[in-house]
């Protein structure tokens, strides 16, 4: 009797799993008319979503699309955050590779690029500042509480909008990006909080610096992490002293550790927070297992820690300035 009451409690359970499931809400994509051109966008609205919503931008590596970051490791792990946390998930997409539709990039700032398959001139800050409008037309929106994180291209052009169109955020994340050298980014920016997460181990994005994903320079050059770090330092007033806090390695076998360094605002600027991934590669840190044939192109993935996890702890401790003051 026991069994069969226990059959009975787990094919209950698994109906009501199932149902579940299929009433979660699903994402939604979009076309955005932007500067002439049809850009696409998905947007993810939790159904336990906030009143109003903090707004996360996601946005996919080189070559890469907003469809396939949505079916990755991180990006099912910013589905689950949004989720438990209530705030809108919006994925926009790159420019289409002239020979591969399904291949997109970002104008990042790099003006060396001579690949015509990653180069793009498009006003990419426009469009995603666009969008900030576009969602909030259907969506209850905090404007006080927009973020914006990305990895290589995506993390690059992270660092394009906190230069150009800072205001219009609270917080910013790059992952596996240095900015690049030379650029053509010549605003100034303001002081932004900016969590920087880079691995020494890196075969694409140049931990010391130099040519992006090889020795010929074909896509572009950016700044050393060292330096990348540095510029934000200055840019938010932070003391350039920073404390260190090693965190556990859970993960042994992945032969890589996280080091976060934080650099404390000291002006009424912002902080920078940098994930010291030593071993780590072109990879978002997180939980799942890699292949031998991945680990050749990217490198070694860091398993300690879930990178959208930290990120949104990140984010969730610094709303924007507007924000800060209404609390104090």
């Amino acid at each position: 009797m026991r069994r069969l009451i226990s059959i009975g409690v787990l094919l209950s359970l698994v109906a009501c799993a199932v149902a579940a499931t299929a009433a979660a809400p699903a994402i939604e994509w979009k076309l955005f008319d932007w500067d002439g051109l049809q850009r696409t966008y998905g947007v993810y609205v939790p159904a336990n979503v906030l009143d109003p919503a903090p707004l996360v931008f996601l946005l996919h590596g080189g070559s890469g699309s907003a469809r396939e970051t949505w079916t990755q490791e991180h990006g099912r792990s910013w589905r689950a955050l949004a989720d438990e946390h209530g705030f809108v998930l919006v994925l926009p997409q790159g420019r289409s590779d002239p020979d591969d539709p399904d291949a997109h990039h970002w104008n990042d700032c790099r003006t060396d690029i001579e690949s015509a398959m990653v180069l793009s001139t498009e006003d990419d800050v426009g469009f995603i500042v666009g969008l900030i409008d576009a969602v909030a037309e259907t969506v209850s929106i905090d404007g006080t509480r927009v973020y914006a994180t990305g990895a290589s291209n995506g993390g690059m052009m992270t660092y394009r909008l906190a230069i150009e169109a800072g205001d219009r955020f609270a917080a910013m994340a790059a992952v596996v990006a240095n900015l690049a050298d030379p650029s053509e980014c010549g605003a100034v920016p303001s002081p932004i909080p900016m969590l920087i997460m880079n691995g020494t181990d890196d075969p694409v994005m140049p931990f010391e610096g130099g040519c992006v994903a090889g020795d010929h320079c074909e896509r572009g050059r950016v700044l050393s992490t060292e330096k990348t770090i540095a510029f934000w330092v200055a840019v938010n007033g932070a003391s350039p002293e920073a404390t260190a806090e090693r965190l556990p390695n859970r993960a042994w076998f992945d032969r890589s550790k996280v080091i976060v360094l934080t650099y404390l605002d000291e002006v009424g600027g912002a902080d920078v927070v940098y994930y010291h991934i030593v071993g780590g590669g072109h990879t978002v840190p997180g939980f799942e297992r890699t292949s031998a044939a991945f680990r050749a192109i990217a490198g070694p993935k860091n398993r300690d820690i879930d990178g959208p996890t930290e990120i949104w702890a990140f984010f969730e401790e610094h709303p924007s300035s507007e924000a800060r003051l209404a609390e104090t």
